[in-house]
């Protein structure tokens, strides 16, 4: 049981590849499985925080795994979507770039001895990111014959075409947090590019 937080972020380790992998197939049942598949993995990353506090097993490995997963399996859908079609490469990179930025940062930051906290902007960023490409698989798998684009009569389908609305707000949220990262970073950031007189 005292495992179990760090179980979950090896889940959403592990399972990147099968998701992956049902993103290139590219039939409606795989982009069903896909979205299915995506949102257990965001319900695991919402829980396995709140499970190591619960348990008191909170622990730098478990950090560490936290935050490597969550950028895995994210990546890890963008860049298949890509692939077949479903995003232009655009918005994937400025989805991975910002992530590479934010970590970075706080790289930087903990080697100066300062944490720099994900603030709620961040925290909503992933939320809003998974939920915008969930919608975005749902309403592939409907375009290509699923049964999501028959069911009460085709009315699904107009809510499902608003996936770009949904993305445009994840790529919002994105250089939004992004900015808010470097914002509260930058008294650091000036400070190290300033060279220390010897």
């Amino acid at each position: 049981m005292r495992q179990l937080p760090n179980l979950l972020g090896l889940f959403r380790i592990v399972a990147t590849p099968i998701l992956a992998w049902m993103v290139l197939v590219a039939t409606p049942m795989a982009y069903l499985g896909a979205a299915l598949l995506l949102f257990l993995m965001a319900l695991s990353d919402m829980a396995d925080g709140r499970l190591a506090r619960h348990l008191k097993v909170v622990s730098p490995l478990g950090v560490f795994i936290d935050t490597i997963s969550d950028k895995i399996f994210v990546a890890g859908v963008l860049l298949p979507m890509i692939e077949v079609g479903l995003l232009p490469t655009w918005v994937a990179l400025t989805i991975i770039i910002r992530e590479f930025v934010v970590s970075g940062l706080r790289s930087f930051a903990a080697a100066e001895g300062i944490v720099i906290s994900a603030r709620r902007f961040g925290k909503q960023k992933l939320v809003i990111t998974v939920v915008a490409l969930i919608w975005r698989l749902l309403a592939a798998h409907a375009a290509t014959g699923g049964f999501l684009g028959t069911i009460f009569g085709g009315y699904l389908v107009p809510l499902l075409d608003l996936w770009p609305i949904v993305i445009g707000l994840a790529l919002l949220w994105t250089v939004g947090s992004g900015v808010e990262y470097l914002w509260q970073a930058w008294p650091l950031l000036r400070r190290g590019w300033i060279p220390h007189s010897s």
